[in-house]
């Protein structure tokens, strides 16, 4: 029975579901390219991001934000959606497949051909010094990218590469491994001080290594500790670990490293919660799943909460999604969520067309292989999106001359198997029987056809017991044209049956096909290549490695409407040729001619309709393609030269078109880039060659509104971009009446007075601006950085365009142990050393402003404020609040400050202000719901000044 079943699902395309196949095959994610389920959908954001260019559209769902005492720095948490992330050969992570959780940071790795460190061991008799080509993706707040970590097997030294285009600086620490390099940690610098520490990892087992048992790996490194130029703690980070062995042995398979708790000190933490399903263990599924978010203050209370809702994997084909976005009603938590976000998927199929090849060598593919993806949002207010994918689509030219003729099958696209006769025959026992059938074509050239004979049943048969019962076919009366078989099958029992298929190569005309044997009934089919009609659109489709693009989206006022009230379509056909396709593809970068990489498709032209106005607008982009290669000598051989692909390999805007209704066209804008080599880097090899990491050296955008025929006005944009940090150094603005702006930026990088920034790499601060109007310097302003202490700012000096005298606009003349500014003189005048000194006092765990006093010193202060400040960390409730009220309306008729001017406020931390007491003491009230929303705020004597009413509506 099994050997039927085997031959039915490969004659007929039956094949048994991938989900069901994982019950048997275990899947060991430490031998996989991307090793970590939970991480590894981060590296489409990096190879393939949201764009226009790439079809990927801007899917995201920010739920929690949690602030430290820098303002630059903090820790979000929100979900998003990547539609390349649905792949088969991608895992589905910790919250479901096609989604990412964004918290924290990490560094993930893609292991190529094998691990960068698979010889650990100097004693093993094939130790070697192996190049090293692992890529490394990291994502942590507000900056993401890859890098590699270079060998030079001659000097054994090692070297980190930033393939992305930006000024990070990236560290690492080894263990005392001489043998081979083995990372222990990594820190991220970034051009602002801010230092990112990924100190704790999780691990993997990769069997392909010498060692029987295999070897443990850090698979992913993990983001444990941010901290800014002054080495004040900004967030850490807490994981939960778990080890799970080899089932039934106690071998480790992999360590697991699961964000528990960002930690913001003094302010508040984030909270997730994870379900572990050991049913999922050995499929494509991150084994954990988040189940819910909070956040909380300092004294543990939850501010905010949501729980994610997910399908039954073991029912979805092994594929785990998410359904339900809730917010936790904090005032009711078991009952009813306060807002509930719906997600519903469908299935899209890549089809293979009419007919699949049906060549003897390849077992034919299923019709359709679907992937599930996300096709609805049902949102809060009960409003929805609707999000509608297709296969993306690369060029190749099909009007060529013969591109396909019905004598091979190449493209299953254009071409088919069709059936052009069907016999049905009954052979008694011991007769044979000739039927004829035409083949049709250009004479004497030979074409395949695909014979499919099955005897259904066999007559009794009372002969001998050698040979027993068959039923069988020759062609031509020329054995040999049959001699063998595709797949073939005999049942020799009584009334059994037997079926075959067969590609023979015949020429047209008329040709026979005689049937004999011990008798029976059946049908014989005979099938060639067709061909569709002309013209062939020039793309190759429903390629599932591709990945798929949005068509359009529609947007609803109701999960039960049946018509839009908005529909914004995606079109990435040639501008000039609507039956061509503008897509091509492209791979990130190649570090191994022998690992399979799945390709990105960059489209140069997409149109974007909006039918509400009717109107649309063109976009172009520029690829790789358009900066062809060069030849090139890379290690003593001749390869080419592909330069600024890390720039390109996105899409680069070109030009934009906005027209309307009446495809008139209303503005362009027109985009000029020049990108520059960074020769001193070392080579990356690249599809077909090397290349080398490039920066966008300069930019021209010129904008042109139209309005009339032929009339337009015209403004431009030039920007010049710092080779050092990569960051604007000048920018030119010329308007459409003629005039021109024009501001230059001056970093900290090789200015001897800022040497104290450069050692902390502070490289993209600006220190200087110049403002320029019309070639006349207008103002010219630089930020000192001279407290002996710290890397705060000292001050803000003005520099008089006419006499280059200089003024302190503002002095900072205090900051706390966290950054925070204590005391500031505004207006100060150098030559008698004063001006008006404003001093902050700083409450909440030094995480909010109390009281703004004008008019004094922090020497004034004293200790006059510390009842305050002890009152506002004590902070937690209405009560406590009250206290802290009454001891700021003391502290504001304080004698001593009875020449000063204060301003004091009151807090729910991460929240909201609760009251803000200005110096005629009109105070407003701000009040919350237990959910944290804003719902009045009145004034001292309880008027409502204004009232902000909130509509949700609940979810079917």
């Amino acid at each position: 029975m099994r050997k039927i079943i085997a031959l039915l699902s490969v004659i007929t395309g039956i094949i048994i579901p991938t989900g069901l196949q994982a019950q048997h095959e275990d899947i060991n994610f430490g031998d996989l390219p991307r090793p970590v389920p939970s991480v590894s959908s981060l590296a489409s954001y990096t190879d393939a991001p949201v764009s226009l260019a790439t079809g990927v559209p801007d899917i995201q769902f920010p739920l929690l934000r949690l602030t430290s005492y820098d303002k630059n720095i903090a820790a979000n948490l929100s979900l998003g959606y990547h539609p390349l992330n649905t792949n088969e050969a991608e895992a589905g992570s910790e919250v479901g497949i096609g989604w990412s959780m964004f918290a924290g940071g990490v560094i993930s790795r893609e292991v190529v051909d094998e691990l960068d460190e698979r010889y650990d061991d100097a004693n093993w008799a094939y130790h070697k010094k192996n190049k090293f080509n692992d890529i490394y993706y990291y994502n942590l707040p507000g900056i993401s990218g890859k890098f590699k970590i270079e060998r030079n097997i001659d000097a054994n030294t090692f070297q980190v590469v930033n393939l992305t285009p930006n000024n990070i600086k990236i560290e690492y620490t080894r263990t005392s491994n001489t043998a081979t390099l083995i990372v222990n940690s990594f820190t991220i610098t970034d051009d602002n001080g801010y230092k990112y520490i990924f100190n704790d990892y999780s691990q993997a087992k990769n069997y392909s290594h010498p060692s029987a048992s295999g070897a443990l790996y850090k698979s992913a490194f993990y983001l444990t500790q941010i901290k800014n130029a002054n080495n004040v703690e900004l967030l850490n980070f807490i994981y939960q670990k778990e080890n799970k062995n080899k089932p039934g042995t106690s071998e480790l398979l992999y360590q697991s490293c699961k964000l528990k708790t960002m930690v913001s000190p003094g302010i508040g933490s984030i909270d997730i919660n994870y379900h572990y399903d050991a049913a999922l263990e050995g499929t494509m599924n991150d084994p954990y799943s988040i189940t819910n978010v909070s956040l909380k203050n300092t004294h543990s209370e939850i501010i905010s909460q949501y729980g994610l809702i997910y399908s039954d994997g073991l029912n979805q084909g092994y594929i785990r999604k998410l359904i339900k976005i809730n917010k936790i009603n904090l005032s009711n938590p078991t009952g009813n969520p306060l807002e509930t976000t719906k997600l519903v998927y469908n299935t899209f199929y890549f089809n293979s067309g009419d007919g699949a090849d049906r060549a003897c060598t390849a077992i034919p593919p299923e019709t359709d292989t679907g992937i599930s993806s996300l096709h609805r949002v049902i949102l809060p207010t009960g409003g929805m999106v609707e999000y509608n994918f297709e296969a993306n689509q690369y060029y190749i030219n099909k009007s060529t001359p013969n591109y396909v003729t019905p004598e091979s099958f190449s493209d299953p696209e254009v071409q088919f198997i069709q059936s052009f006769a069907a016999v049905d025959f009954d052979v008694p026992n011991g007769t044979t029987k000739t039927y004829t059938f035409q083949v049709t074509g250009e004479p004497n050239k030979d074409k395949p056809i695909y014979i499919d004979f099955d005897a259904t049943k066999y007559y009794p048969y009372y002969g001998p017991a050698d040979p027993q019962s068959f039923v069988d076919y020759v062609i031509d009366n020329d054995p040999a044209l049959t001699s063998s078989a595709c797949y073939a099958f005999n049942d020799e029992a009584l009334e059994g049956r037997s079926w075959s298929f067969r590609i023979l190569s015949l020429k047209p005309g008329s040709h026979t096909i005689k049937i004999t044997g011990t008798g029976g009934h059946g049908i014989v089919g005979f099938s060639d290549i067709g061909l569709k009609p002309l013209p062939y659109k020039n793309a190759v489709s429903n390629n599932k490695k591709l990945g798929i693009r949005i068509r359009d989206i529609k947007y609803y006022n109701s999960e039960l409407d049946y018509v839009a009230k908005k529909t914004v379509a995606y079109d990435y056909n040639m501008f000039n040729d609507p039956n061509s396709v503008s897509g091509y593809q492209f791979y990130p970068e190649m570090e191994s001619t022998s690992t399979e990489y799945s390709p990105i498709v960059l489209y140069k032209n997409v149109k974007v309709t909006n039918n509400e106005d009717n109107g649309y607008v063109k976009y172009y982009f520029k690829n790789p393609n358009d900066y062809p290669k060069t030849p090139y000598t890379y290690n003593g051989n001749s390869t080419q030269f592909w330069p600024y692909y890390n720039m390109t390999k996105t899409g680069v805007m070109d030009k934009k078109e906005v027209f309307d209704n009446q495809n008139k066209l209303v503005s362009s804008v027109n985009y000029d880039f020049t990108f520059e080599t960074l020769n001193q880097m070392p080579e990356v090899p690249v599809d077909g060659g090397v290349t080398k990491k490039a920066f966008m050296k300069s930019t021209k955008v010129t904008t042109k509104d139209y309005t009339g025929a032929n009339r337009f006005v015209e403004s431009k944009t030039e920007t010049e971009f710092n080779p050092v940090n990569f960051k604007v150094a000048s920018v030119k603005e010329t308007s459409s009446d003629g005039n021109i702006t024009e501001r230059t930026v001056t970093y900290a990088a090789g200015l001897a007075d800022y040497q104290n920034l450069q050692n902390a790499y502070m490289n993209g601060i600006p220190v200087k601006t110049e403002i320029k109007s019309n070639g006349k310097l207008v103002s010219n302003s630089q930020v000192k950085y001279e407290n002996a202490g710290n890397l705060y700012p000292s001050s803000v000096i003005s520099i008089n365009p006419n006499d280059n005298s200089t003024k302190a606009v503002i002095k900072y003349d205090q900051y706390d142990s966290k950054g925070n500014i204590r005391q500031f003189t505004s207006h100060y005048d150098q030559t008698i050393g004063s001006g008006i000194s404003t001093v902050m006092i700083w409450g909440y765990n030094q995480s909010l402003p109390i009281a703004k006093i004008e008019g004094a010193t922090v020497f004034d202060i004293g200790n006059l404020a510390d009842d305050i400040i002890l009152k506002s960390n004590a902070d937690l409730d209405a009560s406590t609040e009250t206290a802290l009220i009454n001891a700021l309306d003391i502290f504001r008729t304080n004698s001593a400050l009875k020449n000063t001017v204060i301003t004091t406020y009151t807090y729910d931390p991460l929240i909201g202000a609760t009251t803000v007491t200005p110096p005629n003491g009109m105070r407003e009230i701000y009040k919350y719901d237990k959910n944290g929303k804003l719902t009045s705020t009145v004034d001292v004597n309880g008027n409502v000044i204004k009232d902000y009413k909130y509509n949700t509506k609940p979810q079917l």
